[in-house]
C-alpha cells in the first residue's frame, strides 16, 4: 500500500486506504422487497445518485434481484471492495451459487482479517477458493490478505483470478487498481477504474476515487476534481478521508490555496487521529499564513 509523505507545502499525502481501513467499513444497509420478492425500486443511476434524485419504479432497469438474494450477497461483504460490489446492478450466477461450506470459510477468513490475524485469514480464504474455485469475493479478499503480508505478486494474481472467474464483478477491478497505484501505473489505474464504473454505472466512492487519482497524475485536473467530488458524494459513511488529501493536491496544482486549505481541514475533521495528522496540520498552518492578509 502506497503512502505519500507530506513535506512542507508540497502536500503529498497517503491517499490509498489501507487494508485495515477497508476492513473497518460497515456493511451496506439492507434492501427490502415486496410480497412478490422484488426489491424496492429506488436503485439510482450515476446521475440520480450524484444529483440527489430518486427515480420512479418505471425507470428502474430490469436488473433487480429477489430480496433474499441481497441477503446472500450481503454475506460476501468483508471489506471495501466486496462491500462496494454488493449492490451491483448485475449479479453473476457464480456469485449466487457459493456453497455453504465455502461461504463459512470465507466468513471465518473475513473475521480473522478484521482481527489482523493474517495467517489464519489466508488459510480460511484459501480453503474457500479450494471448495469453490469460482468464488470471486474470496479471491479478492485473499488478494488483499496477501498484499498485507507483502506477497504482492501472489496478491495481484488472486485479484486477477477473481476477474477471470467473474469479469462482471466490480471488486477485482478496484483491487487491481489499488495494486497499480503502488507502481504509479496511472494509465492502468484509469482503465481499471473506468471498467468498474462501466460495470456499475451508479458507481461507488472507490471507483470514482481511483478515477480521480489517475486523472490527477495524468494531468487532467478538471476530471480529477469532478471524480473526487463524486467520490465524496457517494461516500455516505465518510470513511474515505484520503479523497480530501487528493483534492488538496488538485487545488494546489490549480493555485487555489483557499480550497486546498478547506480540504485539509475536512481531512482533519474526518481523521483527526491519522498517522499523518500532525504533518497535515503543519502544512495547513503554513497555508493559513500564506492566504491570510
Amino acid at each position: 500500500m502506497r503512502f505519500w509523505v507530506v513535506a512542507a507545502l508540497a502536500t503529498a499525502f497517503a491517499v490509498a486506504p489501507t487494508w485495515a481501513q477497508r476492513a473497518a467499513i460497515p456493511p451496506p444497509q439492507p434492501v427490502t422487497g415486496d410480497s412478490n420478492g422484488n426489491l424496492n425500486s429506488d436503485i439510482p443511476s450515476a446521475e440520480d445518485v450524484l444529483n440527489g434524485h430518486i427515480r420512479s419504479p418505471a425507470d428502474v432497469p430490469l436488473t433487480l434481484m429477489p430480496f433474499d438474494t441481497h441477503w446472500m450477497l450481503a454475506a460476501e461483504t468483508c471489506n471495501s471492495w466486496t462491500e462496494s460490489s454488493a449492490h451491483s446492478p448485475t449479479v453473476s450466477v457464480a456469485r449466487l451459487a457459493v456453497p455453504g461450506k465455502a461461504s463459512g470459510e470465507y466468513q471465518k477468513g473475513c473475521g480473522a482479517l478484521k482481527d489482523k490475524k493474517l495467517d489464519e485469514a489466508e488459510k480460511h480464504e484459501r480453503a474457500a477458493v479450494k471448495l469453490y474455485p469460482d468464488y470471486a469475493a474470496a479471491w479478492v479478499v485473499l488478494g488483499q490478505i496477501l498484499e498485507a503480508e507483502d506477497k504482492r505478486d501472489d496478491g495481484r494474481q488472486a485479484c486477477s483470478q477473481a476477474r477471470s472467474v467473474d469479469p462482471d464483478y466490480v471488486a477485482p477491478y478496484l483491487c487491481l487498481a489499488d495494486f497499480a497505484t503502488t507502481e504509479d501505473n496511472w494509465q492502468e489505474v484509469s482503465m481499471l477504474a473506468g471498467s468498474a464504473l462501466t460495470l456499475d454505472p451508479a458507481g461507488n466512492a472507490y471507483s470514482f476515487y481511483y478515477a480521480a487519482d489517475a486523472a490527477f497524475h495524468l494531468g487532467n485536473l478538471e476530471k480529477a476534481e469532478k471524480d473526487a467530488q463524486n467520490s465524496i458524494t457517494l461516500d455516505k459513511w465518510r470513511h474515505l478521508a484520503q479523497v480530501h488529501l487528493l483534492l488538496a493536491q488538485i487545488y494546489k496544482a490549480k493555485n487555489d490555496f483557499v480550497a486546498q486549505a478547506a480540504q485539509l481541514r475536512e481531512y482533519l475533521k474526518i481523521a483527526p487521529n491519522a498517522a499523518d495528522s500532525s504533518q497535515v496540520k503543519s502544512v495547513l498552518a503554513q497555508l493559513q499564513a500564506k492566504i491570510t492578509p
